[in-house]
């Protein structure tokens, strides 16, 4: 219980630090932007990774330059990660931790946020043995019968990902196009997708028939993104296909 209070401690902090961000375009104080970036270049680093205290790469430092971020001292990889983190949404992986640990992923969650609280999360060995020893989730099931493959009773999280891996192997071009599905559903349930356009979650069936129809229209999965799917949805919606209440309709999704 000790811990969870620790990272709910974190949590507020780091998101009082994220929202001043978002502030910036009303409030240019360099001071307050600087503030944010020393906080993230001082977090903990990833333990176990030698390559985070690596100097951090050309790519790394022309990045930040693009967001208006020019120190006057040398970064690690690990420090320019987790600036840069603080422009990009959780990854996939960041968003099943959060969401088995009832940690809340919400509008304004970034990714150096969510990188601290899961490291926070895995100090705690149990909470590493429960994170490997559980079920499979929705997104794996549904990358593994897109690859052809079939659902086992009683597999852990760890034995269906591997499944999914291997089979990826077996047929790279296909495992190319679920790694884009899977990218695409995640963006098109951010909570900032979203809030954007005023959406709920949709379920995988619905995602599933926008996404074969965008196909359809001559797209690939590459070239789509979250708002096209909405929008997709909502123009099928106005036009009388599928659900007939309107936009804020959207199903619930179990990633």
């Amino acid at each position: 219980m000790e811990s969870y209070a620790l990272i709910a401690i974190i949590l507020a902090v780091l998101i009082i630090l994220f929202r001043q961000i978002r502030l910036r375009s009303s409030r240019k104080s360099h001071h307050s932007d600087m503030d944010i970036i020393e906080a993230a270049i001082n977090l903990p680093q990833q333990p176990g990774d030698d390559r985070h205290d690596e100097p951090a790469t050309e790519s790394m430092l022309r990045a930040l330059e693009k967001k208006g971020v020019r120190l006057d001292r040398p970064l690690t990889r690990g420090q320019a990660m987790n600036v840069l983190g603080l422009h990009l949404p959780p990854d996939g992986r960041q968003v099943d931790i959060l969401k088995h640990f009832n940690i809340p992923y919400s509008f304004g969650m970034n990714r150096t946020l969510a990188n601290s609280l899961i490291q926070e999360i895995f100090h705690n060995p149990d909470n590493v043995k429960e994170w490997s020893n559980r079920p499979p989730t929705t997104r794996v099931r549904q990358g593994l019968l897109f690859m052809g493959g079939q659902l086992v009773n009683g597999v852990t999280q760890v034995e269906a990902q591997a499944r999914l891996v291997h089979l990826g192997m077996e047929d790279p071009y296909r495992y190319h196009e679920w790694k884009q599905i899977d990218r695409l559903f995640l963006e098109t349930n951010s909570p900032d997708i979203r809030a954007k356009y005023g959406a709920r979650k949709i379920t995988w069936k619905r995602f599933f028939e926008i996404y074969e129809a965008l196909k359809s229209d001559g797209l690939q999965s590459q070239e789509m993104n979250g708002g096209q799917i909405i929008e997709y949805t909502f123009s099928r919606e106005l036009d009388g296909v599928g659900q007939a209440d309107g936009p804020h309709t959207m199903e619930p999704a179990t990633v």
